[in-house]
């Protein structure tokens, strides 16, 4: 029974949230990147603050104490009467809109919150950009009860079961809290502006309905079985902990699996054939002695498997130690490759690739970082791929640590690379979907490097960049199995957390240069895959309040349905899809005996949430400025270069 005159100011209230919330993703104001170009000109990110990290925790522990375990103020029944509230306005059948809205479970919404006030209060920045991160709080807990009273209409209009909707009440509640963290992202951090390449592709209908059948298959496979599961007894908190806990883990195991079912049946491998075109191998490296000799060997071998003329490019990005002329005396003793040295001043490493870009002559380059090393046959299966198809633009490895394994680092990273990497990159190249692909290796195409104007310089992950900026040019990026690279190993937890702030860093400037609404989607590789890679980066820190949450109840409120054991035994079963197939993948690739430190992981785990937190404290915030006030001051120019730097044909056509 629908009651038109009490959806109207519903459906107004959707509106206003709808535009307060999506409005500022379009970017339309921000000026905080000061550079022209290729560059990027920012302030730098704040130094590490433990205290503040601890902040952030105690505050959620404090969150959890106040909300689970004295449910004081109880905001899952606050939630509940609200969503009643507004459905009965519309839907005006108080008994069963009140048995439909005492059945969700506001856990999402309620660790936004938490999150929320936890960075409002550990975020080092003004009071007034600490209101304005704490607003997110409501507007986040208002988009979720509108969220739910429209779920709730649509079930009771209809006359569908509503047994099911809670459940899809949960996938509402993970899209509006990244939703709400986009928003939080795009207005509270200064960040790079989005990317002044023009979208030059097109056809890409069968990427797209490919992409969205393969999501809607999986999450009504996922989906089912999670309602079953609920059903098993229907509002147990318990059951709906876990299947809070596993629904992403399966969802994207799902998707995965699906994707490398469906490259079986895809195109055959390019083999190699007769013609061997000549490439160029760059690299940046400053102070790398340790690692510089190994990786200059290594491309020799590969250049002699290879069979064509290889040259080698380094940029010595200004080392203070003996990088050069280590490098110089190994290519002297190069059989099969050639090479030079070239002489940077400490810019960074974007600008020394694209010093080294300068001085290419072969239609094909490999970029190839000097901490790593290229298995022999990497040349020799990369390459037929640019050859064979025009549009393919760029070629990637997949990745393994260096062996032997030294550390427990090592094999961590050996399990995540088997599951968070191999799997995903296998499956994306059927849609075109990489979002990625690593400076570790990478093989493209010059032409296609000259018109970008090379690597963005003066931001974190200038590989992302490239890559998407690529996929707008039209050029599809690749993965094959039979290509392979070792990278180089954080030796320390300290160095592993500097390393996941960077790589945290890249992700979310990145997510700002390439978002749907201010610049536009060529594909999936940025409606989906960027999107799921951006919402990993913004949804850890909240998933690690989330998991707070359920570890305070587990410990605070101890069952015979409920303790620390069970919660274990949820996490294991969670990350069971992917640990199935880590064990599978690491007794393929000879690693069996890295299986049994599988419990490290949680440890391995908590410290890539840790460092994600981090780099969301140190980044540095945008001052409190009206959007009227915003002004363009990228006349302002970035210092000089005192060589030859690649200019952007889009920019120069535009000039």
């Amino acid at each position: 029974m629908f009651d038109l005159n009490g959806a109207e100011p519903v459906a107004a209230l959707l509106v206003v949230m709808a535009v307060i919330v999506l409005s500022p993703l379009r970017r339309a104001f921000d000026d905080s990147d000061k550079g022209r170009g290729n560059v990027v000109v920012l302030p730098p990110p704040r130094s590490v603050s433990l205290w503040r990290v601890a902040v952030f925790i105690v505050l959620c522990l404090a969150g959890a104490t106040c909300l689970i375990a004295l449910r004081n103020p109880d905001l899952s029944a606050m939630y509940q009467h609200a969503v009643a509230g507004l459905t009965v306005r519309v839907y005006p059948e108080p008994a069963v809109v009140n048995a439909y809205a005492s059945s969700l479970r506001p856990v999402i919404p309620i660790a936004v919150i938490a999150f929320v006030v936890a960075v409002a209060v550990a975020l080092p920045s003004t009071p007034g950009r600490r209101l304005t991160v704490l607003l997110h709080a409501p507007l986040a807990l208002g988009a979720s009860i509108l969220a739910d009273t429209c779920l709730a209409v649509f079930g009771l209009e209809t006359h569908l079961p509503l047994g099911g909707f809670p459940l899809v009440s949960i996938f509402l509640h993970y899209l509006v809290a990244y939703t709400v963290m986009m928003r939080f992202t795009v207005t509270t951090y200064q960040l790079p502006r989005p990317t002044q390449v023009p979208v030059r592709r097109s056809g890409n209908f069968t990427d797209n309905a490919l992409t969205v059948i393969v999501l809607g298959a999986s999450a009504l496979i996922i989906g089912s079985i999670a309602m079953w599961i609920l059903h098993l007894e229907p509002g147990s908190g318990v059951l709906y902990a876990f299947v809070l806990i596993a629904l992403p883990s399966y969802l994207k195991f799902s998707v995965y699996l699906m994707l490398v079912l469906l490259s079986l049946f895809g195109e055959r491998l390019p083999e190699p054939n007769e013609h061997r075109p000549p490439i160029d191998v760059i690299g940046p490296a400053y102070n790398e002695e340790v690692n510089i000799e190994a990786w200059i060997e290594a491309i020799d071998r590969a250049a002699g498997v290879y069979g064509g003329p290889v040259r080698i490019i380094l940029c010595d990005d200004g080392s203070t130690d003996a990088t050069r002329q280590l490098a110089e005396a190994a290519l002297a003793r190069c059989t099969s490759a050639t090479g030079e040295v070239l002489a940077g001043r400490h810019r960074g490493k974007s600008t020394a690739l694209n010093l080294a870009l300068t001085r290419c002559t072969a239609d094909y380059v490999i970029r190839h970082d000097t901490d790593c090393l290229v298995h022999p046959n990497a040349f020799l299966y990369a390459i037929p791929w640019l050859e064979a198809d025009p549009k393919i633009g760029l070629v990637g490895a997949f990745m393994l640590p260096k062996m032997p394994f030294t550390s427990w680092i090592d094999r961590m990273r050996a399990l995540e690379l088997s599951t968070g990497f191999g799997l995903p990159r296998l499956g994306y190249s059927v849609i075109d979907c990489q979002p990625c692909v690593p400076g570790n290796f990478s093989a493209f195409r010059w032409s296609a490097a000259l018109e970008l104007g090379g690597y963005s310089e003066g931001m974190f992950g200038e590989d992302i960049d490239f890559t998407c900026n690529m996929g707008r040019l039209g050029y599809r990026a690749v993965y094959d199995r039979r290509v392979w690279a070792y990278e180089d190993v954080p030796n320390t937890v300290e160095q592993l957390r500097l390393q996941r702030r960077r790589w945290n860093r890249g992700s979310i400037q990145n997510f700002a240069r390439f978002i749907p609404l201010a610049v536009g989607s060529s594909g999936p590789r940025f409606w989906f895959a960027e999107f799921l890679k951006g919402a990993r980066r913004l949804i850890m820190p909240l998933q690690f309040a989330a998991y707070l949450f359920v570890l305070q109840a587990a410990i605070l409120e101890p069952s015979s349905r409920l303790n620390i054991f069970h919660l274990a035994a949820f996490y294991v079963l969670a990350k069971a899809p992917m640990l199935i197939f880590v064990m599978l993948a690491m007794f393929y690739r000879g690693l069996g005996r890295s299986v049994p430190y599988w419990p490290l992981y949680l440890v391995f785990a908590f410290l890539k949430r840790l460092a994600n937190l981090e780099a969301l404290l140190t980044m540095p915030t945008r001052p409190l400025r009206a959007p009227w006030h915003a002004r363009d001051t990228r006349e302002d120019q970035p210092e000089e270069l005192d060589w030859p730097v690649l200019r952007p044909s889009y920019l120069a056509r535009a000039d």
